[in-house]
């Protein structure tokens, strides 16, 4: 299972309709890649929490639609196999290693899906899962 360090975006801006519309269109007139993406809204506010293929040039296009801020997080690149994430979680729990949110993508069958994740000590995190 191969884990890296990488960051994710973290665009909160007004929930409007179409705001997902907004912020795909821009990423796509600069020819940048969503490689993983959460998203939720709280009280009048949208979040979004972006991978991207390049989040220096995300970063200028989308920081126009509202506040943005990076975090670290662990990438892990997980084979299509059951029980993956279970063997990731289990891990974490053993090391003692909290969770302060995860995401994943899907995949085809046989090829391998994205989880992000960030935690209270991704360098652990990240040593346990890439050994």
């Amino acid at each position: 299972m191969k884990a890296v360090k990488g960051e994710e975006l973290i665009l909160t801006c007004d929930n409007k309709v179409g705001k997902l519309e907004e912020l795909t269109t821009l990423l796509k007139e600069k020819n940048i890649n969503l490689r993983g993406i959460s998203a939720f809204v709280y009280d009048s506010k949208a979040a979004f929490r972006l991978i991207t293929s390049d989040n220096i040039k995300a970063k200028e296009v989308i920081k126009k639609i509202g506040s943005l801020e990076m975090k670290e997080v662990i990438i892990v690149d997980v084979p299509d196999e059951v029980g993956q994430l279970n063997l990731i979680a289990k891990k974490l729990k053993d090391a003692n290693i909290d969770l302060t949110h995860i995401y994943g993508t899907t995949s085809k069958p046989h090829e391998s899906a994205i989880i992000v994740f960030a935690s209270s000590d991704n360098n652990k995190a990240l040593a346990i899962i890439a050994a």
